[in-house]
């Protein structure tokens, strides 16, 4: 055997779920509690859903020396919209088609030889493991390997095979992603220049698209979902010198990254504070922006990269929306209708974090296409009194 398995092995033995604790929020079928090697814990609940695929909610986090807090009441993809640049089809992938039911792969053994698989009934739909994430940190000689809880399932939509991943790292960082892989989904002859593309050999293109993908995350920061509160920080050059601009938001409203500010997001909680009375929160970063779509008139929801609205059981999806009911009232179509300058001050609020990938086709797609990731990243703000890792 090699090393790297059997590394992979003791993980998966250090990170033992924990035994003879009922699930608080769920059945315990659709419970995950794992205690990572460090001994930081997480855990959470999951649900198999038509539309979003895997949706997790009451996710909570317990680092090595502090209390158990719960971070998100839930979070799930919210829309995988892809626009081709020929305007020959523009798809709104979780709305259009759901990454749940059929859609959903049921998962091999192979798939997941250092994990566990959960399944949804008789269907293994999810792979848990426990995955090295190399150096947490570095001091001189003093270093720190660190590790996470990884969860992902596949869901086939089309020729595209996608991968949403849930890492959960032991500093009580975050990072939601998706992979796509599978084929490409429209290839044209060479003779039809007005097809935008790339070649990609005998005489035929790939057609250009981009993967905008959507999160919706509902904070809950210590269980307190009406205290928590989202602020922008901006950073403006005065007198040759870096000067922070804070922006609390107190309506809905949508944002977008701003590379000449280096623009951030905090989302924080007005009652939660470390032993250095700091409020409590998560930082959420949008690291894949160098691309962007923002697309015509008939696709308001593109024009930004981060909205923040209050909550409403019925505002579920990005885009195509409409026709979810909500105590009898249609709801919005799209995030851009959900923004309609509702106070949410002293409320509960949802967060939508977006990132594009445009895919200009090549040759390597041809004929199966390495799996390419776009992610968004949550690390801790204040939510420690020092790095939990260190000594």
């Amino acid at each position: 055997m090699n090393a790297y398995k059997t590394l992979g092995l003791l993980l998966s033995a250090l990170a033992l779920p924990s035994l003879g604790v009922a699930a608080e929020f769920c059945d315990d079928v659709y419970s995950i509690k794992v205690t990572l090697p460090n001994q930081t814990s997480w855990d959470m609940c999951w649900e198999h859903r038509g539309l979003n695929g895997i949706s997790l909610h009451h996710i909570f986090y317990k680092p090595p020396k502090g209390k158990r807090l719960m971070v998100l009441y839930r979070a799930e993809l919210a829309q995988v919209h892809v626009p081709y640049d020929d305007n020959g089809i523009r798809y709104h992938d979780i709305t259009d088609y759901g990454f749940g039911r059929t859609s959903m792969l049921s998962l091999a053994t192979d798939d997941c030889p250092t994990g566990q698989l959960l399944s949804f009934f008789d269907k293994p739909v999810i792979c848990q493991t426990v995955q090295n994430r190399d150096e947490a940190y570095r001091l001189g000689s003093e270093t720190k390997q660190g590790q996470a809880l990884s969860l992902f399932s596949v869901s086939q939509i089309g020729s595209y095979g996608y991968i949403p991943r849930w890492t959960f790292a032991d500093d009580g960082s975050m990072e939601f992603s998706v992979g796509a892989t599978g084929a490409l989904q429209r290839i044209v002859a060479d003779d039809q220049a007005q097809r935008p593309g790339w070649n990609i050999g005998f005489d035929k293109v790939g057609i250009s698209h981009l993967h905008n993908f959507f999160w919706r995350l509902d904070f809950d920061l210590g269980g307190q979902g009406n205290q928590d509160y989202l602020e922008q920080v901006d950073f403006t050059t005065q007198d040759a010198k870096l000067v922070r601009q804070s922006t609390v938001f107190t309506k809905e409203a949508g944002s977008s990254v701003a590379p000449d500010l280096a623009r951030t997001w905090v989302v924080a909680s007005k009652t939660l504070k470390n032993n250095k009375k700091q409020p409590m929160g998560y930082e959420i970063q949008l690291n894949q922006s160098g691309q962007r779509d923002e697309g015509p008139a008939i696709e308001p929801f593109t024009k930004y990269d981060l909205y923040v609205t209050k909550e409403k059981s019925c505002e579920l999806y990005a885009s195509h929306n409409a026709g979810t009911l909500d105590e009898g009232e249609v709801c919005a179509d799209n995030l851009a209708e959900f923004v309609n300058d509702e106070s949410i001050e002293n409320t509960d609020i949802v967060i939508w974090p977006t990132v594009s990938f445009y895919h200009m086709p090549r040759a390597e797609d041809m004929p199966n296409m390495d799996a390419h990731w776009s992610s968004i990243r949550l690390t801790p703000m204040n939510w420690h009194n020092q790095n939990p890792l260190a000594r």
